[in-house]
């Protein structure tokens, strides 16, 4: 992981919000309106997260119809917990 990477990383997890959506989507991919449920915040709110954690690589999306459904992006959290384990 270059520390590039690792930059991004943290900057996805500085916010409690991400970390809760990352919580959510460590359960499974979810639709935005089930985020939204799940988690009881705006539409544009939970929209500049989810970019934030595309562009850092730990969430990832795909269009099915008319839905948009997020995942988990399991490599980047692994390469994660591995360099978080070599400084503990």
């Amino acid at each position: 992981m270059t520390e590039a990477d690792r930059r991004d990383v943290f900057r996805g997890l500085a916010h409690p919000l991400r970390r809760r959506v990352l919580r959510r989507l460590a359960e499974g991919e979810r639709t935005v309106g089930q985020l939204l449920s799940d988690l009881d915040i705006a539409l544009p709110t939970l929209s500049r997260h989810l970019l934030l954690l595309r562009e850092t690589g730990l969430v990832s999306q795909r269009v099915q119809g008319p839905y948009r459904l997020y995942r988990l992006n399991k490599p980047a959290v692994r390469r994660m917990q591995q360099w978080a384990t070599q400084i503990a």
